[in-house]
């Protein structure tokens, strides 16, 4: 069934920005997911991360005005992201990886729930997730939120601010480029691979409320990503772990307590994996380098005993 597109006429600009590396089984998938909003007043920016594949020829093949291509040595999703940024003056931004789609009102729903609430600045949407397309509430069910205007509360358990950050998937987000360009783009040095969107998702979460709209209009691939669920290797620390300083720095005094105690927590998480890995020397330092991780009983001392374990095997 068609759905009737509303005219761009009096409505505001959305630059759809979508890194690209070797998506060539997919691209076409999502660039016909965003081509067939109901909300048609955007452009879409491709940042090509220097593909091997023959994905940037599919890109080149879409004769839609509204398409822009952009080629560029491969530094990461999150610095892709911000060259995409860079080349749009729209007030709205949305990031949308090239082996997800949208269902056809993602914008619309999106932008009305930003020009009704003008003091949020940023909207989410719940998603699906995976080939059977299972909603993003069977996989975070420490969250409850309902639709409206939300802000982080102060008391929050950190493993629910985590859900709270893995709802913010870059791809169901709408927000205003301000609140992007404040906190200085996603998270890209080193080649950030992994972790480089939550290390903003995070700032903007202790700085702003938000709106949230729980119904699923994303759908994330995640039997397509290579470097998220789909990673081959073991997940490095997230970069909010390693490069503390910034999101420190751009905390409200009031969220302090909460932002030590959530690094903490996700100490704890990339210590069980780096040692599930073998790597106990990193696993050591996450847990040396965030003391809150002895305050979370249970969880710290099966994690402290694991490092035990492992070091008594290796020896």
């Amino acid at each position: 069934m068609s759905t009737k597109k509303l005219e761009p006429k009096n409505t505001p600009s959305v630059a759809v920005i979508v890194p690209l590396y070797n998506k060539g089984q997919y691209i076409a998938r999502t660039l016909k997911s965003i081509l067939n909003q109901t909300y048609q007043n955007f452009e879409i920016i491709v940042v090509n991360d220097g593909s091997t594949d023959n994905s940037p020829d599919i890109v080149s093949s879409y004769h839609d005005p509204r398409i822009k291509l952009i080629h560029q040595a491969n530094v990461g999703p999150g610095a892709a992201r911000n060259r995409g940024m860079s080349e749009t003056q729209a007030d709205f931004l949305s990031f949308l990886d090239a082996d997800d789609e949208w269902l056809p009102s993602f914008l619309a729903t999106s932008i009305k729930h930003l020009q009704t609430n003008p003091d949020c600045l940023l909207s989410v949407t719940g998603h699906f997730r995976g080939v059977d397309c299972t909603s993003w509430q069977q996989h975070l069910p420490h969250l409850k939120v309902n639709q409206g205007v939300w802000r982080l509360p102060t008391n929050t358990k950190p493993k629910v601010v985590k859900s709270a950050i893995d709802l913010l998937h870059s791809g169901a987000v709408v927000c205003a480029r301000k609140v992007i360009e404040k906190f200085g783009g996603f998270y890209y040095k080193e080649r950030c691979t992994y972790g480089e969107d939550s290390y903003l998702w995070l700032q903007v979460l202790l700085n702003y409320q938000i709106y949230i709209d729980p119904t699923p209009l994303m759908w994330h691939h995640t039997e397509a990503s290579v470097l998220g669920h789909g990673r081959k290797e073991a997940h490095p620390p997230w970069p909010k772990l390693t490069d503390t300083a910034t999101i420190r720095k751009n905390c409200p005094t009031e969220y302090l307590p909460l932002l030590e105690h959530c690094l903490a927590y996700y100490a704890l998480l990339a210590a069980e994996r780096r040692i599930r890995a073998g790597d106990i020397f990193t696993a050591q330092k996450l847990l040396q380098n965030f003391p809150l991780t002895q305050t979370f009983g249970l969880k710290n001392i099966k994690t402290r005993c694991r490092l035990k374990l492992t070091q008594l095997l290796n020896k």
